[in-house]
């Protein structure tokens, strides 16, 4: 597993310590059968975990049990055939964050709220309209933008990496850690395009950070990484499993979109008091993956192929966009009716 990303290696840790040890801990190596296997991973998915959750834990189980192989622990692997149950209704409803959709008019009431200028607008914007991920959001930089085209080039995601160390009362000091770069989510590279108003906002945008790098001088703040970022779709970041983000240090310039008047870069934290603010006085259901789901229906609600959505947003899969039309709006619901109507006219 040394070519997985950290954010991978610790979701399997916490697979392992969660769910593999508690249900398979007591069993010899040995004995483990592929009926054994295939009857847990049944007994997960009536148990209420994701799709997503199963794909995740036999893909674990087939490397585990491949290295226990490779290295003479047991003649042949158990885990070979192993699938993940669908086409049945579980006895416990699959456990998921419910996806809400945002009408216009509530948008309209986020954007007065957090107007152009301040520092959730951007983030805000480009997710609403783009249907981004928080880590693409917030690793945007101004190469990755072609404002005469209106495109914008998805070549990474920021996570941020904790640094725990054990102090002398061997307890974890908390918070210590660093942002850094790596490819996008099930590396979906992509290139989407922008709106003429979203287009006109970032180009107000690059003008004010342009004249605030003047007027700030060397007080305005520069970040870099070690290795040479690629830009406008043309190299994947394969090689930048990890690339951290380095403040007034020598190594290759990064060039933020979501930044300050100062040039301080606007971390996806910022998200989460924006998110506290919209739940108290606008939505009480707002999180910002909800712009997302929005994004995507609202393509859903006009007829845009279901290829096309797939493809702006990054979906692993179309069983993923799918799911967007089980979430069908009053529009979609006319539309639809409208359609039925021409077909059977009288």
């Amino acid at each position: 597993m040394v070519d997985l990303k950290v954010t991978t290696l610790t979701r399997y840790k916490k697979s392992i310590e969660t769910i593999l040890k508690p249900n398979l801990g007591l069993y010899r190596l040995k004995s483990l059968t592929r009926e054994l296997l295939q009857k847990f991973l049944v007994e997960m998915y009536d148990n209420g975990y994701s799709q997503n959750s199963l794909i995740s834990i036999k893909a674990l189980l087939t490397k585990s049990m491949n290295y226990a192989v490779d290295n003479h622990y047991i003649i042949c692997s158990p885990a070979v055939r192993l699938k993940t149950p669908r086409n049945r209704i579980p006895q416990i409803p699959t456990r998921s964050a419910p996806h809400h959709f945002i009408k216009p008019d509530i948008m309209h009431k986020v954007f007065d709220r957090f107007p152009e200028r301040t520092s959730s607008f951007i983030p805000l914007k480009i997710a609403y309209e783009c249907g981004l991920r928080l880590g693409e959001t917030f690793a945007l930089c101004w190469e990755d933008i072609d404002l005469d085209n209106k495109i914008i080039y998805i070549n990474r995601q920021v996570q941020w990496l904790a640094d725990k160390e054990l102090g002398k009362d061997n307890n974890s000091k908390c918070g210590n850690g660093y942002w850094y770069f790596c490819a996008p989510k099930y590396n979906s590279y992509r290139v989407i395009e922008i709106s003429d108003e979203l287009g006109e906002i970032l180009s107000r945008e690059r003008y004010r950070q342009d004249r605030a790098k003047v007027y700030y001088d060397e007080l305005y703040q520069k970040y870099f990484v070690s290795n040479e970022l690629s830009f406008s779709g043309r190299v994947p970041l394969s090689a930048i499993s990890i690339n951290r983000i380095k403040k007034y240090e020598s190594g290759f310039p990064v060039h933020f979109v979501c930044v300050r008047e100062d040039g301080s870069y606007i971390t996806p934290r910022t998200m989460q008091h924006a998110s506290m603010i919209i739940k108290k006085e606008i939505f009480k259901d707002f999180d910002f993956h909800s712009l997302r789901h929005t994004h995507a229906t609202m393509l859903a609600e006009i007829g845009v192929d279901q290829k096309y959505i797939q493809t702006r947003l990054g979906h692993s899969n179309i069983c993923t966009t799918f799911e967007v039309y089980e979430h069908t709006t009053e529009i979609m619901r006319n539309r639809g009716r409208s359609a039925l109507n021409a077909m059977f006219k009288l």
